[in-house]
């Protein structure tokens, strides 16, 4: 995405500030992440609000990394951990590369808005919306939209997805959030969210998703990807992906699936081609259709899938990458319940008795 290099900083900054004044205090020595193709004006207002806070603030611009999940380049990866905070602005997604996993194992948390979220998008849409309400509907997707015992899935959708998997022992429901629940502050994955994600450690905004690793090697059938993609952005045409016992097979469709077939090839590894490796909800009620993922994969009912790396989401699978695919208006049985209609969740997930 091309980098909005012009342009005034104009407008309230107030949900850019929130998880910063939350979490960083002064004399703290942070990290700033980004790169050259990223609008610059995040990282210029992210660097004077560390300014306000008293931050001992460092900025590392470098090239673009060629894919999400890639590395910074070498010197930034040393002094990611020297830092108290990282915080991620890049135009690639950075929080599960390699170096960022490294860092939060250390104790050393992540910030992250990275994937190409211009200014004007850090100011309306998903990163506005109720944060304490979405840990709220994240609770109720686990327990209504699956629950613990749900085995099995299977996903259909106008534009010919038919596709089931196994999420047997793979639901896990975060709590619902006490009176005194910050959504500012950074999380520790395993011990406030109930979800078996390594040492995850962070605070990723815009967010409003459930995250489902489904059982590895038991996706089957025709995915059709529709909406976003990393990487490949808003879709121009469906890519229809062809998965046998959990393995891309065939990649079918317009120009964009020509793109994913070589980005697949030059960037991937095997792993790269399992999938689905993650198959997750989206309970952003403010969320809108922006075509980069950071944005369009939290839209209210919609389902996204990835290929490639998971052990990020509670899955087993270690990969070069990761992309997720949205699919916009998804219909989902659970073991041979409907619980979405065409990107509608069928269960109240407001409140325990809305």
């Amino acid at each position: 995405m091309a980098a909005a290099s012009s342009g005034l900083i104009s407008g309230t900054l107030e949900h850019l500030r929130r998880p910063l004044v939350r979490n960083i205090k002064e004399g703290q020595r942070v990290l700033v992440l980004s790169d050259t193709e990223h609008d610059p004006r995040v990282w210029q207002a992210i660097m004077t609000i560390l300014a306000d806070i008293g931050a001992d603030a460092t900025l590392c611009l470098f090239p673009r990394r060629p894919a999400d999940y890639y590395d910074p380049p070498a010197a930034v990866c040393e002094a990611m951990m020297k830092s108290d905070v990282n915080i991620l602005v890049s135009s690639t997604g950075m929080l599960h590369c390699a170096a960022s996993l490294r860092s939060m194992e250390a104790g050393i948390p992540s910030i992250c808005l990275d994937g190409g979220m211009q200014l004007e998008w850090l100011q309306s849409g998903a990163i506005t919306d109720d944060m304490k309400q979405i840990a709220v509907r994240k609770h109720y997707v686990g327990k209504r939209v699956f629950g613990e015992d749900a085995k099995m899935c299977r996903v259909t959708s106008k534009h010919g997805t038919d596709f089931t998997y196994s999420v047997e022992n793979k639901i896990w429901i975060p709590p619902l959030p006490s009176d005194s629940f910050d959504p500012y502050k950074i999380i520790n994955f395993q011990k406030d969210e109930n979800r078996p994600a390594g040492k995850l450690y962070y605070y990723l905004y815009p967010t409003g998703e459930f995250n489902v690793a489904p059982t590895e090697g038991t996706g089957n059938g025709k995915l059709v990807i529709d909406l976003t993609m990393h990487h490949l952005g808003r879709l121009s045409s469906p890519i229809e992906l062809t998965v046998k016992d959990g393995r891309v097979t065939d990649i079918e469709g317009g120009s964009d699936a020509r793109i994913l077939r070589d980005f697949l090839a030059t960037y991937g590894d095997d792993n790269a081609y399992m999938c689905p490796a993650e198959a997750s909800v989206g309970v952003n009620a403010k969320a809108v259709i922006r075509g980069i993922q950071r944005e369009d994969k939290n839209i209210m009912g919609t389902l996204h899938f990835g290929l490639g790396t998971n052990v990020d989401v509670g899955g087993s699978i270690m990969s070069k990458i990761h992309m997720d695919g949205v699919i916009l208006e998804p219909t989902l049985y659970v073991d041979g319940v409907k619980r979405i209609d065409n990107g509608r969740i069928l269960v109240p997930i407001e409140s325990e008795t809305h």
